[in-house]
């Protein structure tokens, strides 16, 4: 209880520097032996989905060997509902030692109706375990920006220009903006020198912004993982002053002045003075611009902006069976048992029908769930690989849906880190998490690659956006010594068949498969026309959510260099999650720069 008060009051006499140096919490856990925890946030404010990177920094100043838990509680609030993602980390404390780390903690998403536009109310709970002191508690409340896009900018950036930024975005947002807990600011503030070295601790934000400066500081695991959100549909914004080539940045090949689209994302370089960004032309950038959260509370409830949740098919709840169940069921409990099974006389009986009955009720309601919609579930999935063959990675975006019967566990583990993000779906029977005001509350845990929560629940519709970096040699290479002018000659490393594969060379001349390619194979592909190319890979694409469509139909076709392949299988490189769910003809499209000999 002592440790306890002290922590208490140490919190709230430091409150208004913790929130200055994106503390969450700051503790002497026993003042005796000097052990101490320090929780620090990357990001402030945390974005509002993903993930937000966490250092701590732990003291043990005790002389035993102890691991210390640190349990976190991201809750968000929306319309009386709770919206949780719990997560456990682990620490292992020596003796007299001081141990720093870096966790990636998972956010809620605020679900509902309107949820974009106040959904923004978010606490951290904390618990910190260890040996030899009592379990502390912090807790911490933010509002987080959720009418505009996901926007992190460097300190550099925000130092002299936050005040006029949050002013424009003010403007815009009129007198609304003052009410529902809205705050007023630009986007989340930051320390390049702590950025994350995981895609997934950019995960939650659409745009990134750094001077050039910050970014030829960056040490070199955060830049890779900077390079890989940009490819996952990340968008970094690199600002310049006079003079700054962006050729001299050190930027992926064929990045210049301007935008350049890479993977799914793109990387854009701007000028500024830097001293401080325009407000109005700042904010203009930015405001109005898709917003991938949009994707998780919105896009997917319709039905024409989603064609894969037509291919699940459609099937009918059955209402009339639960209501032709209970009638007679309240005949057989009523009347018949009653005046039948326990006439007057023999009421003592019903002490012995009724549970019978019931009990029998039970089992066969049972019995005819499992008839009607059977064990585990069915699904349908599109994926889309985007190979860096330098790299050696493959960068997935992975839209699913299922439907399923009596799930007997619904607790699953995952292969490689990854965002597992479940979808608000069109409001029927079938799906309980919606994009209306009665939806039903997410509650999910991580603790390592175990997932638990209500990510999959028996007799329901429900869907997901993953996505992951995923270790590969996969690749498909450019045989040497083609003669100037001859059709090409591809040697596929991928790692699975390809039933359909078209190459756009230098020349801007398009180049068809004309029958499948194993991995390991070689063919000469066939001269073809840009029309008909495009449409074949409109079609491999047509599946995908209608933002995630567009951005594989209407840009990738400018990119010369590139291939494009569509196949049914690629062990190894989908993402798999409940074993239960039957995945049934999944729609995968790969992508990427063809390698040169």
């Amino acid at each position: 209880m002592k440790h306890q008060l002290a922590f208490a009051a140490l919190l709230l006499a430091c409150a208004a520097a913790a929130r200055a140096q994106n503390t969450l919490a700051d503790a002497m856990l026993d003042k005796s032996s000097s052990t101490s925890v320090k929780i620090q946030s990357v990001f402030e404010p945390a974005p509002a989905s993903g993930y937000a990177p966490v250092r701590v920094l732990a003291v043990n100043g005790t002389n035993r060997d102890s691991r210390w838990s640190f349990d976190f509680e991201s809750v968000s609030h929306h319309y009386g509902k709770e919206h949780r993602h719990d997560s456990r980390f682990t620490l292992d404390m020596p003796a007299g030692s001081s141990q720093s780390a870096s966790f990636l903690v998972p956010l809620s998403v605020a679900y509902g109706n309107d949820a974009l536009n106040y959904g923004g109310n978010h606490q951290w709970r904390g618990h910190v375990n260890g040996a030899g002191f009592a379990t502390e508690t912090f807790y911490e409340h933010e509002n987080r920006v959720t009418a505009m896009p996901a926007v992190a900018l460097s300190n550099t950036l925000a130092d002299q220009s936050m005040a006029g930024l949050k002013k424009e975005i003010e403007s815009k947002r009129g007198s609304s903006s003052r009410h529902y807990g809205h705050i007023e600011t630009f986007g989340s503030q930051f320390d390049p020198a702590d950025l994350p070295e995981s895609w997934l601790g950019f995960s939650g934000f659409d745009f990134l912004l750094l001077t050039h400066t910050d970014w030829q500081k960056l040490k070199a695991p955060a830049r890779r993982a900077l390079l890989d959100w940009v490819r996952l549909g990340g968008r970094l914004h690199l600002y310049t002053t006079p003079g700054v080539a962006a050729a001299s940045l050190g930027l992926p090949a064929g990045a210049k002045e301007g935008r350049t689209e890479t993977g799914l994302g793109e990387i854009s370089v701007f000028g500024w003075d830097g001293t401080k960004l325009a407000p109005l032309e700042t904010v203009n950038r930015y405001w109005g611009e898709p917003a991938r959260l949009k994707k998780l509370v919105e896009r997917h409830s319709t039905a024409s902006d989603w064609p894969l949740l037509g291919l699940l098919g459609e099937r009918s709840f059955a209402s009339w069976q639960v209501i032709a169940f209970l009638v007679i069921f309240g005949i057989l409990v009523g009347p018949v048992n009653l005046f039948v099974l326990a006439p007057s006389g023999r009421r003592h009986r019903l002490f012995l029908t009724t549970p019978l009955l019931s009990l029998g009720a039970s089992v066969i309601m049972v019995a005819l769930i499992l008839v009607q919609d059977g064990t585990g579930g069915t699904g349908r999935r599109f994926v889309h690989l985007h190979l860096e063959p330098g790299d050696a990675t493959a960068c997935v975006t992975q839209e699913q849906v299922c439907r399923t019967g009596v799930l007997l566990g619904a607790a699953f583990e995952t292969a490689q880190p990854a965002t597992i993000e479940p979808l608000a779906l069109p409001d029927t029977q079938w799906v309980k998490l919606k994009s209306t005001h009665n939806t039903q509350a997410v509650q999910l845990t991580q603790n390592g690659r175990e997932r638990r929560g209500n990510y999959f629940q028996s007799r329901t519709e429900q869907g997901h956006l993953l996505r992951a970096v995923v270790p590969t040699r996969a690749r498909l290479e450019l045989k040497a010594g083609t003669a100037p002018g001859a059709a090409p000659e591809v040697i596929s490393a991928l790692g699975f068949t390809v039933d359909w594969l078209c190459y756009k060379d230098d020349e801007r001349q398009w180049w068809v498969l004309e029958q499948p390619l194993a991995t390991g194979a070689s063919a000469v592909l066939k001269k073809a026309e840009a029309v008909a190319a495009q449409k074949t890979l409109g079609d491999a694409a047509k599946p995908a959510e209608q933002t995630l469509r567009d951005k594989l139909t209407n840009h990738f076709i400018e990119r010369t260099g590139w291939f494009y392949a569509r196949a049914s299988q690629a062990h190894g490189l989908t993402l798999d999650t409940l074993a239960a769910i039957r995945w049934q003809d999944d729609r995968i499209l790969v992508s990427g720069p063809v390698a040169r000999p």
